[in-house]
């Protein structure tokens, strides 16, 4: 009987160990949720923020592509799409190996629809959709970027 009562005490701390864990959020799945934002070849996210009470982006893009770029129009969605959605208008030059801010890009559903607030810590995955333009050559050649970011609400 005592070695029974024993085994049941360190079992029951065990228990109420694993159980505080959970509650304080150590063993929360969404926190071990890894965040990332990648791009292809060239572009680069130096740093990216989702808020969570209006779901728009900021980020900080870079590039090396060898060459200065215009960051004419964006778009932040929830799928990947076949055709390229409608973009916002924005104005960004970057030389090459310079990074800069493009701040509230609103971030929309699959229906199309705004995405509204998010709940902190939450983790969504997007895809960024950005065209620009080679300021460099001529003529200018127009391009199309997509970009996957998974990332928590801050």
């Amino acid at each position: 009987m005592e070695y029974l009562m024993t085994y049941g005490w360190a079992i029951l701390v065990i228990i109420t160990v694993i159980a505080v864990l959970f509650y304080i959020g150590v063993l929360n799945p969404k926190n071990l949720t890894p965040t990332s934002c990648t791009f292809p070849s060239g572009m680069s996210c130096a740093s990216y923020k989702l808020t969570a009470s209006n779901s728009q982006l900021n980020l900080t893009i870079g590039h090396a592509t060898g060459r200065k770029i215009r960051i004419i129009g964006v778009n932040c969605t929830q799928q990947t799409l076949t055709i390229a959605p409608t973009l916002a208008a924005v104005d960004v030059n970057i030389s090459t190996g310079e990074s800069k801010n493009i701040s509230n890009i609103q971030c929309y559903d699959t229906a199309g629809a705004a995405l509204g607030a998010g709940r902190v810590g939450d983790v969504m995955k997007l895809y960024l959709w950005m065209n620009s333009t080679d300021q460099d050559s001529v003529p200018q050649h127009n391009r199309t970027t997509i970009g996957s970011i998974q990332a928590r609400y801050e």
